[in-house]
């Protein structure tokens, strides 16, 4: 099995954003952008929407929102049609809410994803995963980039999923380099999400070529 591959933005400036998706447009239809609010976690990123959606550029948008009030974020982007899809994370929000949220995106025809940090385990969500269009598996605890992998704990928790779920898209993101992403790939993920290990043109090729 192959690999998507989804270059992720985390940077703390306009400028720094900018550079980032210049360097990676000639390579990527889509691009995830690392939304923190400081509050949920507590780095705080940009992701000024007004500023994005006033980019000249042919990419696509993931959000990952690690955010304390997702529901609130999500309203701000709804009209910008760059958005293909939304994924906010388990613990910022209660069941109910979850629920909301993801009927809410489904309406607006974006897809619905949850991320899970490292100490949720699949279980907790699995009456969820069937409403979703992606779960993503945290590899590092969220908000910062270049952090270590649990590796063991990802390739765990993806092959639950992928068992139980076997058409389910699985995202991982956090620490996932070329040495890890053939073990993340066997245990089930079809998606992965790479921040700084994404850092020539060489080396992305390397990551496409990935099985």
């Amino acid at each position: 099995m192959k690999a998507k591959i989804v270059p992720t933005i985390l940077t703390q400036s306009f400028a720094d954003f900018k550079k980032r998706l210049k360097a990676l447009e000639p390579f990527f239809k889509l691009v995830q952008i690392d939304c923190a609010d400081g509050k949920f976690v507590k780095n705080k990123t940009f992701y000024d929407k007004f500023g994005i959606c006033n980019l000249k550029s042919e990419i696509y948008y993931e959000l990952h929102l690690m955010v304390r009030e997702p529901l609130r974020e999500i309203k701000k982007w709804v009209g910008f049609k760059k958005i293909k899809s939304v994924i906010f994370h388990y613990e910022a929000v209660k069941e109910k809410e979850i629920l909301e949220i993801i009927t809410f995106l489904h309406k607006k025809g974006i897809k619905a994803g949850l991320a899970i940090n490292l100490e949720t385990k699949v279980e907790k969500i699995a009456r969820i995963l069937p409403k979703l269009d992606v779960i993503l598996v945290m590899g590092v605890k969220p908000g910062w980039g270049g952090q270590k992998i649990s590796l063991k704990v990802v390739k765990s928790k993806v092959s639950k999923v992928r068992k139980m779920f076997p058409n389910l898209d699985v995202e991982v993101d956090g620490g996932v380099n070329l040495k890890n992403a053939k073990e993340l790939i066997q245990s089930g993920a079809n998606i992965l999400a790479i921040g700084k290990s994404l850092n020539s043109e060489a080396i992305i090729k390397r990551f496409k070529g990935v099985r």
